[in-house]
């Protein structure tokens, strides 16, 4: 006899659980004490409590440390981070730094090279004007 599984959902539900509960729970007490005789019954049952007990205990320390080895962890990672910020910020500085003195130093190379063209453009006015004067003087002889 096979059954599917789906099918039996109809019955098995957490609503139809969540109402049956109660009477789930009187009924099980009714039966373990009705056959199991107190002197080994309330044994188990504090057994059972305090193991309950500590194991929510156990569960509650994890948590804290796990808590607790987190924030560190943080804390480490912060500084680390701080760490790494600055260090990128001092690259960055440098970086700025070597741009801006290429910088300067192109102006300055910009500069020069005018100077040294309007210095070569007032030779050459010169030169210009000497050539016309002593050709100037020549062709008014040959007249």
């Amino acid at each position: 006899l096979i059954l599917n599984i789906n099918a039996m959902a109809i019955f098995f539900t957490r609503d139809n659980f969540v109402l049956a509960f109660p009477l789930l729970a009187v009924c099980s007490t009714y039966a373990f004490f009705k056959f199991i005789p107190l002197q080994y019954g309330l044994p188990v049952l504090g057994v059972i409590a305090l193991t309950l007990k500590a194991r929510n205990k156990i569960i509650e320390s994890r948590s804290t440390d796990e808590h607790i080895d987190k924030t560190i962890v943080q804390d480490l990672v912060s500084d680390e981070d701080a760490l790494i910020a600055k260090q990128n910020e001092k690259a960055q500085k440098k970086l700025r730094k070597s741009e801006q003195k290429l910088r300067e130093r192109l102006k300055a190379e910009r500069r020069n090279t005018a100077n040294k063209k309007k210095e070569a453009a007032d030779e050459d006015d010169d030169g210009e004007i000497i050539t016309a004067f002593a050709k100037g003087a020549r062709g008014k002889k040959g007249r």
